[in-house]
């Protein structure tokens, strides 16, 4: 891939124009993470309210009624609800995988199957997350439909 950088002081307005002759994985990730990075979210910690971008979400989740963005090591209370949530980040890469779980797909470094018909997600901070057999289905349609399969595999039935 080649990139060019071009530095213009006249135009009013910053911009990126990306070509590609097809529309790969690779292509809708830098793509994805141009948009992710666009929108910002607030969190609270114990320190404060922090902005944050959607692209540093590894996952969110709901824990006794609360709503968590868990960052690569840091986990803040949103006040959004998870299937707000799902709804709105759908096309940015986040799907639900469990009941109380929306996951960044782009956050995932490997998929385990497991005897019990769950899915093992190992994300790329080292955390793992489970795939409840109820939501296989839709997460294996997902990958299929994410940009010519997102991964090479879907995972087995």
């Amino acid at each position: 891939m080649k990139i060019n950088e071009y530095m213009d002081t006249a135009i009013k307005e910053d911009r990126i124009d990306y070509y590609y002759r097809r529309r790969t994985n690779e292509v809708h990730e830098i793509l994805d993470l141009l948009r992710k990075y666009n929108h910002k979210l607030i969190g609270k910690s114990d320190h404060g309210e922090i902005i944050f971008s959607l692209n540093d979400v590894y996952y969110f989740e709901s824990v006794d009624k609360k709503t968590f963005a868990c960052l690569k090591n840091e986990v803040l209370k949103i006040e959004v609800r998870l299937s707000e949530l799902e709804n709105a980040y759908y096309e940015y890469g986040f799907i639900r995988v469990n009941k109380s779980m929306v996951l960044n797909i782009y956050k995932i470094n490997s998929l385990k199957t497991e005897l019990n018909m769950r899915v093992t997600a190992l994300l790329d901070n080292g955390e793992k997350v489970q795939i409840n057999r109820s939501y296989k289905s839709k997460f294996n349609l997902f990958l299929k439909t994410m940009n010519e399969g997102g991964f090479d595999n879907e995972i087995d039935n």
